[in-house]
């Protein structure tokens, strides 16, 4: 187990080494800046979660009306930003954990 901790540990500092999180660490420093701005994405991230998460039968006309009460504050040269660099962010992790699961042979 102390091999796995020291490994992890790694993937850690090489996650918190890494461009994307550099990135990721600018990006949410110019979110700062601006007040109230970090509560505005939280807002659409949460609003857009739940979006991709339900079954609502009119969910083309609910997504259109989402992106229409969005588009001016994407726009937002800092939000886009931020929002691009989260992905990136978020895509890493899931590729680490993608790797993770495929090897364990688990059924999930």
């Amino acid at each position: 187990m102390d091999t796995i901790k020291k490994k992890v540990e790694e993937l850690v500092d090489a996650i918190l080494e890494s461009t994307e999180y550099q990135n990721f660490q600018a990006a949410e420093k110019q979110v700062r800046k601006v007040p109230e701005l970090a509560d505005k994405i939280k807002e659409f991230c949460w609003e857009n979660y739940e979006l991709q998460n339900c079954r609502a039968e009119d969910l083309y006309e609910q997504v259109e009306a989402f992106e229409e009460r969005y588009r001016d504050f994407r726009r937002n040269t800092v939000v886009e930003e931020y929002l691009e660099r989260e992905l990136r962010m978020c895509r890493m992790l899931q590729e680490i954990h993608a790797r993770l699961t495929d090897i364990m042979d688990f059924v999930i």
